[in-house]
């Protein structure tokens, strides 16, 4: 059975192309699909999933993303396709249900604090009034889209009254607010790749901002991994239900703190300041349940 890797680019990015030529490499029949190019087809009580080239026979797909400026009604229609295949019996890496948990922060930030592991203070709301009286009581503090990655459109104030006229205008274009607290932290954070619940390698990610995303100019240096750093990024993962991940962790002045869990990590600054391909891991994973 083929091995299917999903994304909306046309091209697939390099962590993609990763992924596809280590799967090759183990002898299993694979191919890049975006994900424009699936479609369902439906009759009576027969349903299946095709491309154009007919039906996807494919017994794992590894699901690399569902698109990022997409409106409601195709955001729906790819995850119900997504599930259907779930249900039809593929198994999914990561599942639908682990990527929508990891897109939405509201849902993330949840499952970390349920689950006891350090996040940062966190409001997410509609309400304005609300919202100012929480970023005067925090101080300095983020505000994030709900959805986003790579650290776009998150913008830090230390003035509640700039807050205030930035989430109104969120508002005003209906976007909800997620404000955090600013977790004050060397001029760096610490991001671990988790393949099959062990953490394969370690960097910082060191920046001249505030921002320590590698896409917003940090640079990725090598760092050793401690026990509670494996601990943390492994619970953060399981937490959350993924295979494998990407963890951000920052060093607070009261300890370790998790932000973010992505679901899908681009990892080129990963390779390159740690000497580690995390495909080479995630294709023994697949090849292994494959094999079952």
């Amino acid at each position: 059975m083929t091995v299917a890797i999903v994304a909306e680019a046309l091209t697939p990015d390099e962590p993609t192309r990763d992924i596809y030529f280590e799967v090759k490499k183990r002898g299993l029949p694979v191919r890049y699909i975006p994900i424009q190019r699936l479609s369902v087809k439906m009759s009576n009580d027969r349903v299946s999933v095709e491309t154009r080239r007919g039906p996807l026979e494919a017994s794992t797909v590894v699901i690399r993303g569902l698109g990022y400026v997409i409106d409601s009604n195709t955001f729906m229609r790819r995850v119900s396709v997504l599930r259907i295949l779930e249900r039809s019996g593929v198994s999914t890496i990561n599942s639908v249900d682990a990527l929508l948990s990891c897109r939405n922060k509201l849902e993330t930030i949840y499952l970390l604090a349920k689950a006891g592991l350090p996040v940062p203070p966190t409001v997410v709301t509609e309400d304005l009034y609300y919202g100012y009286m929480a970023a005067k009581e925090m101080g300095k503090v983020v505000l994030k889209p709900i959805q986003g990655s790579r650290g776009f459109g998150a913008m830090l104030f230390d003035d509640p009254e700039q807050a205030f006229q930035v989430m109104r205008t969120l508002l005003i274009a209906k976007n909800p607010l997620y404000i955090q607290k600013y977790v004050e932290k060397p001029n760096r954070d610490i991001r671990i790749i988790v393949v099959d619940k062990r953490p394969i390698g370690c960097m910082y990610r060191v920046s001249t901002s505030w921002k320590t995303n590698i896409a917003q100019g940090a640079t990725g240096v090598p760092c050793k991994i401690t026990p509670e750093l494996e601990d943390l990024a492994v619970k953060a993962t399981e937490t959350l239900g993924l295979v494998y991940s990407g963890v951000d962790i920052g060093e607070g002045r009261e300890g370790y703190v998790v932000f973010e869990v992505n679901a899908s990590p681009d990892w080129r600054g990963f390779k390159q300041a740690t000497g580690i391909n995390p495909a080479v891991y995630l294709a023994d994973y697949i090849q292994r349940i494959t094999k079952k």
